[in-house]
């Protein structure tokens, strides 16, 4: 009787482990394939600034040396005059009048730092009877005829303007946190966010003041023209480069004994000083680390003769040497 049930539960257990067994079919396969999706670079350099609008009468002016503007009290135009020291007049937007024009603005809308470069350029009146520029206050106290001491101020930054003219600038620092990364039109883009507040901000303006002396009836005053440029900022030290010409062309150094401190430089030309134009690299030789390029490169890259004062301008590392050829 016990062996029987111990066969039977054998048969049992035999049974159960048997029905789960599987069955061994040919071998299977299978595969699936990931197609990758690249998001691609996200420029997040914002240099965008704000620039100033209704610009086209703001820096006028008018000069006199006399000061017949202060013995009538008014323009010719019967405008009254509020008299100052300066014997130069910058209409404002009360209508009145001053020896500073109205300072513009220029609004940073920026992820990383701008410099707010702007250039002034001097425009003789035909006849060559403009009243003389001069570049500081001792040489306009020094004058002996009618002179005429005009300052660019762009930020924090002075220039006296003289007949070729002068560049100033500002930095505006960047304001990162005010982006943020958007979708827009099914795709991503680095964008200010609504309503961000604190953006930097620098002003531009044309101050001014004569000597005080007897001018002829036909004296006149010269045109200044302001052309702004916003780039990134670069930390550079600018300093005057050496050059001289010879057979081949001009070459350039630190000084007259010293070149560039590498070959890994960037190299542009301007005419007038405000606008450069980069060279490529086989555009100019080098030698001793000395900067050699013709004038045919120079006329070239600037499309066409030079029509004011060429400058060349090397950038070696954070220092930017800059040659005027007078």
């Amino acid at each position: 009787m016990n062996l029987r049930r111990f066969m039977a539960g054998t048969l049992a257990a035999t049974m159960v482990v048997g029905s789960s067994m599987a069955v061994l079919a040919e071998d299977q396969t299978g595969n699936a394939t990931g197609t990758g999706t690249s998001i691609g670079h996200l420029d997040k350099e914002i240099t965008t600034v704000t620039l100033p609008t209704n610009t086209d009468t703001i820096f006028n002016y008018y000069v006199d040396p006399e000061r017949v503007i202060d013995l009538a009290g008014k323009l010719t135009d019967d405008t009254a005059v509020t008299k100052n020291a300066d014997g130069v007049y910058f209409k404002q937007k009360d209508n009145s009048y001053a020896s500073s024009s109205e300072a513009v603005e220029f609004e940073g809308k920026n992820s990383v730092a701008v410099d707010v470069s702007v250039a002034a350029e001097v425009t003789a009146t035909a006849g060559g009877k403009d009243i003389a520029l001069v570049a500081d206050d001792a040489a306009l106290t020094a004058a002996t005829t009618p002179a005429l001491l005009m300052n660019l101020t762009v930020g924090s930054e002075t220039k006296a303007i003289t007949s070729d003219g002068t560049t100033a600038k500002a930095k505006l620092d960047g304001v990162p946190d005010n982006f943020e990364a958007k979708v827009e039109g099914g795709a991503y883009k680095y964008a200010a966010k609504t309503g961000a507040t604190g953006w930097k901000k620098t002003t531009v303006q044309l101050s001014g003041k004569t000597n005080q002396k007897d001018v002829a009836a036909d004296m006149t005053a010269p045109q200044i023209k302001l052309t702004w440029t916003i780039a990134k900022h670069a930390d550079y030290t600018d300093a005057e480069a050496y050059g001289t010409w010879n057979d081949t062309g001009l070459w350039l150094a630190k000084d007259a004994s010293t070149g560039f401190s590498s070959t890994n430089l960037t190299v542009e030309v301007s005419d007038g000083g405000s606008n450069y134009v980069g060279l490529a690299a086989d555009k100019y030789t080098t030698s001793n680390n000395w900067v050699g390029l013709t004038w045919e490169t120079i006329v070239e890259a600037l499309g066409g003769q030079v029509e004011g004062t060429a400058y060349i301008r090397v950038t070696d590392g954070t220092t930017r040497y800059t040659f005027e050829n007078k």
